[in-house]
Protein backbone atom coordinates (compact mmCIF):
# COMPACT_ATOMS: atom_id res chain seq x y z
CA UNK A 1 0.00 0.00 0.00
CA UNK A 2 1.29 3.60 -0.88
CA UNK A 3 1.65 6.49 2.07
CA UNK A 4 -1.14 8.89 1.73
CA UNK A 5 2.11 11.68 1.51
CA UNK A 6 3.15 9.32 -1.62
CA UNK A 7 -0.33 9.32 -3.06
CA UNK A 8 -0.79 13.23 -2.85
CA UNK A 9 3.77 13.53 -4.07
CA UNK A 10 2.68 11.66 -7.38
CA UNK A 11 -0.59 13.63 -7.71
CA UNK A 12 1.21 16.81 -7.43
CA UNK A 13 2.67 15.57 -10.88
CA UNK A 14 -0.34 15.74 -12.77
CA UNK A 15 -0.25 19.05 -14.15
CA UNK A 16 3.00 18.12 -15.36
CA UNK A 17 2.25 15.32 -16.44
CA UNK A 18 -0.77 16.80 -18.28
CA UNK A 19 1.41 19.70 -20.20
CA UNK A 20 4.96 17.29 -20.55
CA UNK A 21 3.28 13.51 -20.48
CA UNK A 22 4.14 12.92 -24.22
CA UNK A 23 7.52 15.00 -23.52
CA UNK A 24 8.47 12.12 -20.55
CA UNK A 25 7.34 9.32 -22.27
CA UNK A 26 9.76 10.09 -25.28
CA UNK A 27 12.45 11.14 -23.69
CA UNK A 28 12.08 7.29 -21.74
CA UNK A 29 11.92 5.48 -24.46
CA UNK A 30 15.17 7.30 -26.15
CA UNK A 31 16.82 6.61 -22.74
CA UNK A 32 15.99 3.19 -22.53
CA UNK A 33 16.53 2.05 -25.77
CA UNK A 34 19.71 3.66 -25.95
CA UNK A 35 21.23 2.14 -22.33
CA UNK A 36 19.49 -0.84 -23.02
CA UNK A 37 19.39 -1.93 -27.23
CA UNK A 38 18.42 -5.46 -26.58
CA UNK A 39 14.92 -3.88 -25.61
CA UNK A 40 14.95 -3.66 -29.46
CA UNK A 41 14.18 -7.25 -29.84
CA UNK A 42 10.86 -6.46 -28.00
CA UNK A 43 9.52 -3.20 -28.84
CA UNK A 44 8.47 -1.98 -32.95
CA UNK A 45 10.68 0.54 -33.98
CA UNK A 46 7.29 1.53 -35.89
CA UNK A 47 5.88 2.79 -33.19
CA UNK A 48 8.98 4.72 -31.46
CA UNK A 49 9.03 6.52 -34.63
CA UNK A 50 5.97 7.71 -35.45
CA UNK A 51 5.48 8.62 -31.29
CA UNK A 52 1.94 5.98 -31.33
CA UNK A 53 4.13 4.01 -28.17
CA UNK A 54 5.04 7.53 -26.40
CA UNK A 55 1.24 8.99 -26.71
CA UNK A 56 0.09 5.95 -25.25
CA UNK A 57 2.21 5.15 -22.34
CA UNK A 58 2.01 8.87 -21.69
CA UNK A 59 -1.77 8.11 -21.24
CA UNK A 60 -1.24 5.25 -19.09
CA UNK A 61 1.04 7.44 -16.72
CA UNK A 62 -1.25 10.05 -16.88
CA UNK A 63 -4.48 7.33 -15.62
CA UNK A 64 -2.16 6.07 -13.26
CA UNK A 65 -1.55 9.06 -11.12
CA UNK A 66 -5.03 10.52 -11.67
CA UNK A 67 -6.56 6.95 -9.93
CA UNK A 68 -3.97 6.18 -7.27
CA UNK A 69 -6.52 6.14 -4.66
CA UNK A 70 -9.00 3.95 -7.39
CA UNK A 71 -6.45 1.59 -9.00
CA UNK A 72 -9.98 -0.92 -9.89
CA UNK A 73 -10.59 1.86 -12.49
CA UNK A 74 -7.30 0.97 -14.17
CA UNK A 75 -8.18 -2.80 -13.98
CA UNK A 76 -9.00 -3.20 -17.52
CA UNK A 77 -6.40 -1.13 -18.91
CA UNK A 78 -4.08 -3.35 -16.84
CA UNK A 79 -5.52 -6.89 -18.30
CA UNK A 80 -4.98 -4.93 -21.85
CA UNK A 81 -1.73 -4.72 -20.98
CA UNK A 82 -0.87 -7.17 -19.45
CA UNK A 83 -1.41 -9.41 -22.80
CA UNK A 84 0.07 -7.42 -24.36
CA UNK A 85 3.42 -7.83 -22.23
CA UNK A 86 2.49 -11.47 -22.68
CA UNK A 87 2.29 -11.69 -26.44
CA UNK A 88 5.91 -9.82 -26.23
CA UNK A 89 7.43 -12.37 -23.97
CA UNK A 90 7.81 -9.67 -21.23
CA UNK A 91 10.19 -10.95 -18.30
CA UNK A 92 10.16 -9.78 -14.46
CA UNK A 93 13.67 -8.89 -14.38
CA UNK A 94 12.64 -6.08 -17.25
CA UNK A 95 10.78 -4.01 -14.98
CA UNK A 96 12.82 -2.33 -12.66
CA UNK A 97 14.67 -1.20 -15.94
CA UNK A 98 12.08 -0.11 -17.54
CA UNK A 99 11.04 1.93 -13.91
CA UNK A 100 14.66 3.73 -13.87
CA UNK A 101 14.26 4.88 -17.20
CA UNK A 102 10.78 6.40 -15.94
CA UNK A 103 12.39 8.54 -13.17
CA UNK A 104 15.46 9.62 -15.41
CA UNK A 105 13.18 11.00 -17.61
CA UNK A 106 10.21 12.49 -15.45
CA UNK A 107 13.61 13.78 -12.95
CA UNK A 108 15.18 15.48 -16.90
CA UNK A 109 11.94 16.70 -17.97
CA UNK A 110 10.96 18.23 -14.94
CA UNK A 111 14.44 19.76 -13.73
CA UNK A 112 14.50 17.58 -10.94
CA UNK A 113 17.48 17.21 -8.47
CA UNK A 114 18.46 13.91 -7.26
CA UNK A 115 16.65 12.23 -4.52
CA UNK A 116 13.50 14.61 -5.03
CA UNK A 117 10.62 13.84 -2.96
CA UNK A 118 8.63 13.47 -6.24
CA UNK A 119 11.22 10.97 -7.44
CA UNK A 120 10.97 8.77 -4.67
CA UNK A 121 7.11 8.97 -4.60
CA UNK A 122 7.24 8.02 -8.26
CA UNK A 123 9.67 5.01 -7.72
CA UNK A 124 7.58 3.96 -5.06
CA UNK A 125 4.23 4.21 -7.30
CA UNK A 126 5.89 2.32 -10.29
CA UNK A 127 7.04 -0.33 -7.69
CA UNK A 128 3.47 -1.37 -6.85
CA UNK A 129 2.43 -1.27 -10.38
CA UNK A 130 5.06 -3.04 -11.80
CA UNK A 131 4.53 -6.29 -9.02
CA UNK A 132 0.86 -5.87 -10.15
CA UNK A 133 2.06 -6.24 -13.92
CA UNK A 134 4.39 -9.07 -12.84
CA UNK A 135 1.74 -10.99 -11.08
CA UNK A 136 -0.79 -10.46 -13.41
CA UNK A 137 1.47 -11.64 -16.72
CA UNK A 138 2.87 -14.39 -14.29
CA UNK A 139 -0.52 -15.63 -13.92
CA UNK A 140 -1.45 -15.57 -17.93
CA UNK A 141 1.86 -17.42 -18.48
CA UNK A 142 0.86 -20.32 -16.26
CA UNK A 143 -2.41 -20.29 -17.61
CA UNK A 144 -1.15 -20.49 -21.21
CA UNK A 145 1.15 -23.13 -20.29
CA UNK A 146 -0.94 -25.74 -18.44
CA UNK A 147 -3.67 -25.74 -20.29
CA UNK A 148 -3.66 -29.05 -22.90
CA UNK A 149 -1.78 -27.41 -25.72
CA UNK A 150 -0.43 -24.33 -24.14
CA UNK A 151 2.78 -23.42 -23.84
CA UNK A 152 4.76 -20.93 -22.26
CA UNK A 153 7.21 -18.48 -24.31
CA UNK A 154 7.85 -18.45 -28.12
CA UNK A 155 7.16 -21.93 -29.92
CA UNK A 156 7.99 -22.63 -33.75
CA UNK A 157 4.99 -22.88 -36.21
CA UNK A 158 5.61 -24.08 -39.95
CA UNK A 159 3.55 -22.11 -42.44
CA UNK A 160 1.62 -24.86 -44.19
CA UNK A 161 -0.37 -22.71 -46.56
CA UNK A 162 -0.71 -19.15 -48.04
CA UNK A 163 -4.50 -17.87 -49.00
CA UNK A 164 -4.53 -14.74 -50.90
CA UNK A 165 -7.26 -13.10 -49.61
CA UNK A 166 -7.29 -9.75 -52.32
CA UNK A 167 -4.98 -7.88 -54.00
CA UNK A 168 -2.95 -6.62 -50.65
CA UNK A 169 -4.01 -9.10 -48.39
CA UNK A 170 -2.91 -12.75 -47.39
CA UNK A 171 -3.83 -15.77 -45.07
CA UNK A 172 -1.56 -17.46 -43.22
CA UNK A 173 -2.50 -21.22 -41.90
CA UNK A 174 0.39 -22.36 -39.03
CA UNK A 175 1.07 -25.41 -37.97
CA UNK A 176 3.10 -26.31 -34.62
CA UNK A 177 6.54 -27.62 -35.87
CA UNK A 178 6.86 -29.98 -33.38
CA UNK A 179 3.26 -31.90 -34.59
CA UNK A 180 1.85 -31.53 -30.54
CA UNK A 181 -1.92 -30.04 -30.47
CA UNK A 182 -2.67 -26.62 -30.33
CA UNK A 183 -4.87 -25.26 -27.16
CA UNK A 184 -8.65 -23.82 -27.55
CA UNK A 185 -8.40 -19.72 -28.02
CA UNK A 186 -10.67 -17.29 -27.80
CA UNK A 187 -12.46 -15.31 -30.42
CA UNK A 188 -10.85 -11.57 -31.23
CA UNK A 189 -7.97 -13.43 -29.31
CA UNK A 190 -4.04 -12.54 -31.23
CA UNK A 191 -0.77 -14.08 -31.14
CA UNK A 192 2.87 -12.23 -31.35
CA UNK A 193 4.88 -13.47 -33.81
CA UNK A 194 8.49 -13.12 -33.71
CA UNK A 195 11.01 -13.60 -37.24
CA UNK A 196 14.11 -12.00 -37.60
CA UNK A 197 14.80 -10.05 -40.61
CA UNK A 198 17.70 -10.17 -43.42
CA UNK A 199 20.05 -7.07 -42.61
CA UNK A 200 17.88 -6.34 -39.63
CA UNK A 201 19.65 -6.52 -35.84
CA UNK A 202 17.44 -7.32 -33.78
CA UNK A 203 14.33 -9.50 -33.66
CA UNK A 204 11.08 -8.56 -35.11
CA UNK A 205 7.74 -8.70 -32.96
CA UNK A 206 3.89 -8.25 -34.54
CA UNK A 207 0.80 -8.92 -33.08
CA UNK A 208 -1.73 -10.66 -35.08
CA UNK A 209 -5.27 -11.61 -34.63
CA UNK A 210 -6.53 -15.22 -34.89
CA UNK A 211 -8.84 -15.05 -37.94
CA UNK A 212 -10.23 -18.55 -37.74
CA UNK A 213 -11.97 -21.25 -35.67
CA UNK A 214 -10.58 -22.92 -32.36
CA UNK A 215 -10.17 -26.42 -32.41
CA UNK A 216 -8.56 -26.91 -35.33
CA UNK A 217 -4.94 -28.21 -36.27
CA UNK A 218 -3.66 -25.25 -37.07
CA UNK A 219 -3.82 -21.36 -36.40
CA UNK A 220 -5.17 -18.64 -38.92
CA UNK A 221 -3.70 -15.28 -38.97
CA UNK A 222 -4.33 -12.84 -41.96
CA UNK A 223 -2.20 -9.57 -42.81
CA UNK A 224 -2.46 -6.43 -45.00
CA UNK A 225 0.69 -5.94 -46.83
CA UNK A 226 1.14 -2.16 -45.25
CA UNK A 227 3.37 0.24 -47.37
CA UNK A 228 6.02 0.36 -44.03
CA UNK A 229 5.31 -2.40 -42.54
CA UNK A 230 8.40 -4.59 -42.08
CA UNK A 231 7.05 -7.99 -40.37
CA UNK A 232 3.73 -7.73 -42.73
CA UNK A 233 5.59 -7.41 -46.17
CA UNK A 234 8.45 -9.95 -44.93
CA UNK A 235 5.04 -12.21 -44.78
CA UNK A 236 3.89 -11.39 -47.83
CA UNK A 237 6.74 -12.75 -49.31
CA UNK A 238 7.22 -15.76 -47.24
CA UNK A 239 6.20 -19.18 -48.90
CA UNK A 240 5.09 -22.70 -47.19
CA UNK A 241 7.62 -24.12 -45.01
CA UNK A 242 9.10 -20.83 -43.71
CA UNK A 243 8.95 -21.35 -39.77
CA UNK A 244 8.03 -18.47 -37.63
CA UNK A 245 7.87 -18.00 -33.56
CA UNK A 246 4.94 -17.85 -31.84
CA UNK A 247 3.27 -16.90 -28.55
CA UNK A 248 0.79 -18.45 -27.03
CA UNK A 249 -2.93 -16.93 -27.97
CA UNK A 250 -4.11 -14.11 -25.59
CA UNK A 251 -6.09 -10.68 -25.73
CA UNK A 252 -8.85 -9.44 -23.88
CA UNK A 253 -11.10 -8.34 -27.25
CA UNK A 254 -13.86 -11.42 -26.38
CA UNK A 255 -17.65 -12.02 -26.96
CA UNK A 256 -19.37 -10.50 -24.26
CA UNK A 257 -21.74 -12.78 -22.52
CA UNK A 258 -23.72 -10.17 -20.57
CA UNK A 259 -26.36 -9.74 -24.52
CA UNK A 260 -28.00 -11.51 -26.39
CA UNK A 261 -27.94 -9.80 -29.29
CA UNK A 262 -24.15 -9.20 -31.32
CA UNK A 263 -23.51 -6.62 -34.34
CA UNK A 264 -20.28 -6.79 -35.83
CA UNK A 265 -18.70 -4.40 -37.69
CA UNK A 266 -15.35 -4.17 -39.90
CA UNK A 267 -13.16 -2.03 -41.43
CA UNK A 268 -10.23 -3.22 -43.28
CA UNK A 269 -8.25 -5.80 -42.19
CA UNK A 270 -10.31 -5.13 -38.98
CA UNK A 271 -12.21 -7.99 -40.09
CA UNK A 272 -9.71 -10.42 -38.92
CA UNK A 273 -10.42 -10.59 -34.91
CA UNK A 274 -14.23 -10.19 -35.37
CA UNK A 275 -14.71 -13.15 -37.96
CA UNK A 276 -12.79 -15.35 -35.24
CA UNK A 277 -15.18 -14.19 -32.82
CA UNK A 278 -17.96 -15.00 -35.25
CA UNK A 279 -16.76 -18.78 -35.19
CA UNK A 280 -17.36 -18.89 -31.50
CA UNK A 281 -20.28 -17.30 -31.72
CA UNK A 282 -21.65 -19.55 -34.26
CA UNK A 283 -19.82 -22.73 -32.45
CA UNK A 284 -21.27 -21.60 -29.25
CA UNK A 285 -25.16 -21.95 -30.80
CA UNK A 286 -25.84 -18.15 -30.73
CA UNK A 287 -29.04 -17.35 -32.08
CA UNK A 288 -28.07 -16.26 -35.90
CA UNK A 289 -30.72 -13.79 -36.03
CA UNK A 290 -29.50 -12.11 -33.04
CA UNK A 291 -25.78 -11.37 -35.15
CA UNK A 292 -25.48 -8.56 -37.62
CA UNK A 293 -22.29 -8.69 -39.26
CA UNK A 294 -21.32 -5.81 -41.36
CA UNK A 295 -18.15 -5.38 -43.16
CA UNK A 296 -16.90 -2.32 -44.54
CA UNK A 297 -14.37 -2.05 -47.73
CA UNK A 298 -12.79 0.65 -50.00
CA UNK A 299 -14.56 -1.52 -53.15
CA UNK A 300 -15.64 -4.79 -53.72
CA UNK A 301 -12.09 -6.09 -54.67
CA UNK A 302 -10.92 -5.49 -50.89
CA UNK A 303 -13.88 -7.59 -49.19
CA UNK A 304 -11.85 -10.16 -47.57
CA UNK A 305 -13.55 -13.84 -46.89
CA UNK A 306 -15.86 -13.12 -49.30
CA UNK A 307 -16.80 -16.57 -50.33
CA UNK A 308 -16.16 -17.87 -46.42
CA UNK A 309 -18.59 -15.67 -44.91
CA UNK A 310 -20.89 -16.59 -47.61
CA UNK A 311 -20.99 -20.11 -46.80
CA UNK A 312 -21.29 -19.31 -43.07
CA UNK A 313 -23.90 -17.16 -43.69
CA UNK A 314 -25.70 -19.47 -45.86
CA UNK A 315 -25.16 -22.83 -43.33
CA UNK A 316 -26.20 -20.39 -40.24
CA UNK A 317 -28.60 -17.99 -41.66
CA UNK A 318 -26.87 -14.84 -39.56
CA UNK A 319 -27.60 -11.30 -41.05
CA UNK A 320 -25.09 -9.59 -43.27
CA UNK A 321 -24.00 -6.78 -44.69
CA UNK A 322 -21.42 -5.14 -46.98
CA UNK A 323 -20.78 -1.35 -47.09
CA UNK A 324 -18.47 0.19 -49.81
CA UNK A 325 -17.49 3.84 -49.31
CA UNK A 326 -13.77 4.64 -51.37
CA UNK A 327 -11.40 5.53 -49.05
CA UNK A 328 -13.24 7.51 -46.63
CA UNK A 329 -12.35 6.21 -43.40
CA UNK A 330 -15.07 7.63 -41.15
CA UNK A 331 -17.92 7.17 -43.07
CA UNK A 332 -18.02 3.35 -44.44
CA UNK A 333 -20.74 3.31 -41.53
CA UNK A 334 -23.12 6.47 -40.38
CA UNK A 335 -25.65 6.42 -37.94
CA UNK A 336 -28.53 6.30 -40.74
CA UNK A 337 -27.07 3.32 -42.29
CA UNK A 338 -26.28 1.30 -39.19
CA UNK A 339 -29.92 1.86 -37.81
CA UNK A 340 -31.54 0.65 -41.11
CA UNK A 341 -29.48 -2.71 -40.94
CA UNK A 342 -30.41 -2.72 -37.42
CA UNK A 343 -34.02 -2.23 -38.44
CA UNK A 344 -34.10 -4.63 -41.15
CA UNK A 345 -32.02 -7.41 -38.57
CA UNK A 346 -34.44 -7.02 -36.25
CA UNK A 347 -32.36 -5.75 -33.70
CA UNK A 348 -32.94 -2.51 -31.34
CA UNK A 349 -29.66 -1.35 -30.85
CA UNK A 350 -30.28 0.14 -27.41
CA UNK A 351 -31.44 -2.69 -25.38
CA UNK A 352 -29.75 -6.11 -24.97
CA UNK A 353 -26.77 -5.73 -27.11
CA UNK A 354 -23.15 -5.89 -27.64
CA UNK A 355 -21.22 -3.71 -30.58
CA UNK A 356 -17.68 -4.96 -31.55
CA UNK A 357 -15.82 -2.96 -34.10
CA UNK A 358 -12.33 -3.42 -35.57
CA UNK A 359 -10.54 -0.66 -38.13
CA UNK A 360 -8.66 2.54 -38.85
CA UNK A 361 -8.39 4.47 -36.08
CA UNK A 362 -10.85 7.35 -37.74
CA UNK A 363 -13.24 4.51 -38.76
CA UNK A 364 -13.52 3.45 -34.60
CA UNK A 365 -13.68 7.21 -33.94
CA UNK A 366 -16.76 7.20 -35.94
CA UNK A 367 -18.01 4.02 -35.29
CA UNK A 368 -18.05 4.85 -31.41
CA UNK A 369 -19.91 7.69 -31.53
CA UNK A 370 -22.25 6.00 -34.01
CA UNK A 371 -22.88 3.46 -31.00
CA UNK A 372 -23.71 6.35 -28.68
CA UNK A 373 -26.00 8.28 -30.66
CA UNK A 374 -28.10 5.15 -31.22
CA UNK A 375 -28.38 4.47 -27.39
CA UNK A 376 -26.37 1.96 -26.99
CA UNK A 377 -24.28 1.27 -23.22
CA UNK A 378 -21.11 2.09 -23.90
CA UNK A 379 -19.73 -0.26 -21.26
CA UNK A 380 -21.27 -2.76 -23.89
CA UNK A 381 -19.03 -1.28 -27.09
CA UNK A 382 -15.78 -3.08 -27.20
CA UNK A 383 -13.40 -2.39 -30.15
CA UNK A 384 -9.61 -3.41 -30.77
CA UNK A 385 -6.69 -1.03 -31.78
CA UNK A 386 -3.48 -2.55 -33.59
CA UNK A 387 -0.48 -1.10 -32.40
CA UNK A 388 -0.23 0.57 -29.13
CA UNK A 389 -3.99 1.13 -27.13
CA UNK A 390 -5.05 4.66 -27.27
CA UNK A 391 -8.70 6.32 -26.50
CA UNK A 392 -11.00 7.09 -29.22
Amino acid sequence: MLSQQTIESVQSTIPLLAENGEAITRHFYGNLLTDNPELKNIFNPTNQQDGAQARALADAVFAYANNLENLEALLPAVARIAHKHVSLGVKPEQYPIIGGALLSAIQEVAQLPDNHPVLTAWGEAYGVLADVFIKAEEDLYQQNEQQAGGWRGFRDFTISEVKRETGNVKSFYLKPSDGNPLPTFKGGQYVGLKTVLKDQTFTQIRQYSLSGPSNMDTLRITTKAEPEGLVSNYLHQCMEGVTVSIQAPTGVFNLDNSVGNHIFIAGGVGITPLIGMLYEALNRGFEANKILFIQAQNSQEDEIFKSELAHLRAKHGFNYMTQFSGHDEKNYVDVSKLKAACDEAGIKPESDTAVYFCGPKPFMSAMKQCCLTLGIDEQHIHYETFGPTTAL
